[in-house]
């Protein structure tokens, strides 16, 4: 049903151009490996556990998002600075994935650092997190019917640190473009070109 509505919005926005507004064509080779490699170590040398990175994905799912919003960005997860992995709410669920391959399948990263994060406070949230893995996506919390039991992407983030989530009604989504008004950007790679980011 939520698909289907996100259809209908799709069909209504017009394009014009942005990166919001266009699928967009994973983009693979030595250059863009040398770029991945690049923002893994933004993330390791200003990055803390529990930080949120924020992201323009691949995906068709990521395509429906930022079409539908008219965004340019398009998921939000929860880092495991240690473990190299993110935490993160995807059609099929919350689930762990490895660093490299999360960020090989992104064409933007904007890490945020929580406003009330301290590294212990990161640490209780990647906990949070993690103990949520398995349960399933909050199809309906992205029109603003959101589910206790469920999850969709910024509102795990958002809810592993301490933020209020669960509200009914549209201007309650919380999109993740909307991440940065809960936290400061440590980094912003900009879209993926080819060239290693310092």
């Amino acid at each position: 049903m939520v698909f289907w509505a996100l259809g209908l919005l799709v069909a209504f926005v017009p394009l014009v151009g942005c990166a919001g507004t266009q699928a967009l064509k994973r983009r693979v080779g030595p250059k863009y490996e040398a770029e991945t490699r690049s923002w893994i170590a933004m993330i390791e040398q200003r990055g803390g556990s529990g930080m949120w990175l924020v992201t323009r994905g691949y995906h068709t799912g990521d395509d429906v998002i930022a079409v539908a919003t008219n965004s340019p960005l398009s998921h939000a997860s929860i880092l495991d600075l240690q473990g190299k992995t993110v935490i993160e709410a995807i059609g099929k669920g919350v689930i762990e994935t490895p660093l490299d391959k999360f960020l090989r399948e992104s064409h933007r990263l904007v890490l945020v650092q929580p406003n009330t994060w301290t590294p212990e406070r990161g640490r209780v949230a990647l906990a949070k997190a993690r103990a949520q893995m398995g349960k399933k996506y909050d199809y309906l919390g992205v029109v603003g019917l959101p589910a206790r039991d469920s999850w969709y992407c910024s509102e795990l983030a958002a809810w592993s640190m301490g933020i209020e989530v669960n509200r009914k009604g549209p201007k309650h989504v919380l999109h993740p473009r909307h991440m940065q008004r809960y936290g400061a950007v440590l980094f912003d790679s900009g879209q993926r070109d080819g060239k290693p980011d310092k």
